[in-house]
């Protein structure tokens, strides 16, 4: 009797199993650093749109929630976030990033992140601050 040589259907399923295994947990870390790029993304436009006002409030003596006088666009946060002035005054200044899409999803840690004039950060997500925000 002859034995034929070469890999069983039970074998080559094991080796798919893995496969499919390691796959699924490389792509859901994968997704989790994507996470966290895109809300450094929103965490440095939101820090830049909050040097804009302190410029304008240093020619204008008041701070402003029109986004032509601080020269941004409705795309300003990039695709993931939108990063807008929710109020302005002549004392202080409220700035929103608001995950957008895919990244509103995937980040329930962090959701809106809340930067105010006097350097007080609040986030609506399940997660805390320092996670969130680095600090």
């Amino acid at each position: 009797m002859r034995r034929e040589r070469g890999f069983s259907l039970i074998e080559l399923m094991v080796v798919v199993l893995i496969i499919g295994i390691l796959a699924a947990v490389a792509l859901n870390s994968y997704r989790k650093y994507v996470v966290r790029a895109n809300r450094t993304d929103a965490k440095s436009a939101m820090q830049d749109l909050a040097g804009r006002e302190e410029r304008f409030m240093y020619k204008n003596n008041k701070y402003s929630s029109v986004s032509t006088d601080l020269n941004i666009t409705s795309s300003f946060g990039g695709p993931n976030y939108q990063v807008t002035v929710a109020s302005a005054s002549t004392t202080a200044y409220a700035i929103w990033g608001t995950p957008l899409g895919k990244q509103l999803s995937d980040d329930k840690e962090c959701g809106t992140m809340k930067l105010a004039s006097n350097g007080v950060i609040t986030i609506t997500g399940t997660g805390t601050v320092a996670n969130c925000w680095g600090r």
